[in-house]
Order: structure tokens, then sequence, then C-alpha cells
């Protein structure tokens, strides 16, 4: 089994709940979504082992991912992106030696099933300000990935909301209720550069039914990966 990836590194969590631990990425390439301000690699010939300082020819091997994870002192596995959905079949190829810790725009249900063994779920809920194609659409497959990997005794969920300057405050809240009973809690994030007075007016609201905080980008600041 293989996949195509962007890179491969060690570094701390810097979005989400989990601020801080340390992770082994793996970054894969691909994404069913074209938000304005995403800033990673959509596909890339190579992927960047950057843990042994080499770059080798995509797609990369289950086997050659897996003995990164075995041998790495890290709190989780982070399988980002891009969208790791996309490479649902080799994720579950994996050996959950480590705990896994998935980011996803949670709008493929259909992968989100074969990943019910993730130990975390760092979920997407997408703002119509973001400027994916057929929003209404991408909302409804959002609500139904959370119902599918929803935060339980053994999986931890909560879900992260990017935000621009300008974003509709009352069909946020509307879309978030929907989801409140799926997670643990929200994180309200700002698009880098952003102002955060409209957003921290949205966290009173939203803290009326979930635990909902405002945490930036901190790996941007701390300067990391």
């Amino acid at each position: 089994m293989r996949a195509n990836l962007i890179e491969i590194f060690r570094s701390v969590q810097g979005e989400g709940f989990y601020v801080g631990v340390k992770q082994l990425f793996i970054r894969f390439s691909g994404c069913n979504l074209n938000c304005y301000y995403c800033d990673t690699p959509k596909t890339s010939e190579k992927c960047h082992d950057r843990i042994r300082g080499r770059q080798i020819l995509n797609p990369v091997s289950a086997t050659y991912v897996q003995n990164l994870i075995d041998t790495s002192r890290v709190h989780s596995v982070c399988l980002t992106g891009g969208e790791p959905m996309l490479h649902a079949e080799f994720i579950s190829n994996l050996n959950r030696t480590k705990p896994f810790y998935l980011e996803s725009n949670m709008t493929l249900p259909e992968k989100a099933r074969k990943l019910r063994f993730v130990d975390y779920v760092a979920g997407d809920l997408k703002v119509r300000e973001s400027r994916v194609e057929g929003y209404d659409e991408v909302l409804e497959k959002t609500v139904e990935c959370f119902k599918i990997l929803k935060n339980t005794r053994n999986r931890k969920t909560f879900c992260k909301i990017v935000l621009p300057d300008d974003f509709d405050e009352e069909e946020i809240i509307n879309s978030a209720l929907e989801i409140k009973n799926y997670v643990f809690g929200f994180v309200l994030q700002p698009v880098f550069g952003s102002g955060v007075e409209k957003i921290l007016k949205l966290q009173d609201k939203m803290m009326e039914f979930a635990d909902t905080r405002v945490i930036p980008q901190v790996h941007k600041y701390l300067g990391v990966r």
C-alpha cells in the first residue's frame, strides 16, 4: 500500500485543544476543497522526510511510514494534509503503535467510516466565507462526518472553525448547534493575521452551549513547522 505525501516531520501541535503536544506529522497530498486561506501545497513529486533529512519519490510505502511511527517518541501521530481522509485505505493499513490524531475537513463521510479507530479527531467546520464550492452540501456532509467520528470514551473529537475577518455569526452558531452533541468543544481559530474582536463576541455566545476557546495558529508564532 502506498500514498502520496508532502512531508514527514516531528514538531509540536500548533492548533486546537492539544497545542504543544509532540507529534509525528504525516502530511498527505491532495484535497477535495479549495479554501482561499489554505497555506499547504496540494501535490509534490517527492516527499520531504525531515526526520531523516532526505527526499523520497512518491508514492511512499506504508512500510516506510510505519517504521517512522514505531521509532518516534511522541504523544501521537498527526494525520494531516491536504485531506488525509482521501487516503483512508492507506491509513487503515497502518498499525496504531502510537495514538492516531486525525486532522480533517470532515466532508467525506464514506471515508470517515473507515477511520473510526482513530484516537483523536480535529474536525473542521467550514464557514461560508471560506469560499468552498457547494457550501450547503459541504455543511451537510460535515455534520454527517461528525456523527460518524463523534466524541466517545475511546475517541476525543473537537471542532475547529477557521474564521476570516468577515463572517456570519448567526449562521456559524446554527451550524455549531447541529454538531455540539458530537464534540467535547469548539476552537475558534482566526485566519493568521486577522483580528479577534468579533471572534471574542462569537465565543461569548457559543459558550452558552459548549466549551469554546479562541486559539490562534501557535506554531506560526513560534516559528516552527
